[in-house]
């Protein structure tokens, strides 16, 4: 079961190892980003940063796609981290099973970025990819980590309408 799926341009970093997954609890945790599944230091570097317990998949998009509707895995709890708001929405074209989309620190470096919290910004590529998550029924959010303020979809767009 996937948990939650977040869109975080650091993708394993110290929020996502120690914040998100003690709240989540994951038994998987799954990188799903091309360029992370091929390059060998960024590999390393994530593998140093995994909670211990959790089990840690650096894979393409093809591959964790596979992972992620593979019935072998349905009763684990899944925390999924994409690079971007596209790429999540790439994922959920493939993976029905993903309810869930927290815009985190994606895009915080962003300079043509429009900041949704203050350490959340996305660009206007990435909004129309959020509506159209939210638009397929998935709960579209952004949140830096599970204890700071959540704002829906509503928020979000009502910054891209300022």
């Amino acid at each position: 079961m996937i948990t939650l799926l977040r869109a975080d341009d650091r993708l394993v970093h110290g929020l996502v190892a120690v914040s998100w997954t003690n709240q989540l609890q994951p038994d998987i945790l799954v990188v799903a980003n091309d360029h992370a599944a091929s390059d060998t230091m960024t590999k390393m570097t994530m593998k140093l940063a995994k909670p211990a317990g959790v089990t840690l998949g650096i894979k393409d998009l093809k591959s964790a796609a596979q992972i992620l509707n593979n019935p072998k895995y349905a009763n684990k709890k899944i925390f999924v981290v994409t690079i971007n708001v596209e790429d999540a929405l790439k994922l959920k074209k493939e993976v029905p099973g993903i309810a869930k989309v927290n815009v985190g620190t994606a895009g915080i470096h962003e300079k043509n970025g429009v900041a949704v919290l203050p350490q959340v910004k996305m660009t206007q590529e990435e909004f129309a990819c959020a509506k159209e998550l939210q638009e397929q029924g998935v709960e579209v959010f952004a949140q830096v980590t599970p204890t700071a303020e959540k704002l829906n979809f509503a928020g979000i767009e009502k910054a891209f309408t300022k």
